[in-house]
């Protein structure tokens, strides 16, 4: 055997046994990475051979597990591809149907909008117009006459407004006694509420029975008050 030949196979056996010692060491690190126990008889040859430390077998056991959730990350996207091309395709389709309805809604509301600007601009010039009419009214009994009803008007929707708080207020007490009486355990308490509760409904009738003709005396100011503006718009 020439010395060539010596020589390749002592570099050879060389590459192989470092490479099996390499091997050993990321097969120790695996071990380790997945929660195994190697014995420390294994753990301690495998570092001597590899010139390794325990301190960089713990960091290298981490950085495989980083590795692999890396590697894990990366590998969950490519069963989610197609999903995604259909994703994206029905997203396509969504947002051509919303600008075509889009469309279609501006089409069929714009004449529309314009439209009501235009009797909201014709309602305003009828008011103006409506309270011009009434001020300018030359017919001094007509005025007078609108002036003293409105004022009666006033009145009488003051008055209205007062019995319906106070028929409010009236109910809220009512409801409010009967519960207590109902929810009391003692006579004299209970006899108290119920006829705290018997009095305001006797109140009550009596305001029910003026409210009937306030709202009665409303309808006809408002009736009256109409009828003289009508004749106030009179040119």
């Amino acid at each position: 055997m020439s010395l060539t030949s010596l020589l390749d196979r002592i570099t050879n056996r060389q590459q192989q046994r470092r490479q099996s010692r390499w091997a050993d060491y990321r097969t120790l690190v695996a071990e380790i990475c997945d929660g195994k126990e190697p014995d420390a008889d294994t753990i301690a040859g495998v570092l001597a051979d590899n010139d390794k430390t325990l301190d960089e077998l713990r960091s290298d056991a981490q950085l495989l597990a980083r590795r692999r959730k890396l590697r894990a990350e990366m590998d969950a996207i490519e069963p989610l591809e197609r999903e995604a091309k259909k994703v994206d395709k029905q997203l396509a389709e969504a947002e051509q149907a919303f600008e075509a309805m889009t469309a279609k809604h501006e089409e069929q509301t714009t004449p529309l909008y314009i439209r009501r600007n235009e009797i909201n601009g014709i309602r305003k010039r009828a008011n103006q117009a409506r309270q011009d009419l009434r001020n300018t009214c030359e017919d001094r009994e007509i005025v007078a006459d609108y002036e003293a009803i409105t004022e009666q008007l006033n009145a009488a929707e003051h008055n209205r407004a007062t019995l319906s708080e106070e028929i409010g207020r009236r109910e809220n007490w009512k409801r409010q006694d009967e519960e207590k009486a109902e929810a009391t355990a003692f006579d004299h308490e209970r006899k108290r509420y119920t006829n705290q509760a018997k009095e305001h409904a006797r109140v009550l009738a009596d305001l029910h029975a003026k409210l009937e003709p306030a709202d009665v005396e409303v309808a006809c100011l408002q009736e009256r008050l109409s009828q003289l503006e009508e004749q106030m718009l009179e040119p």
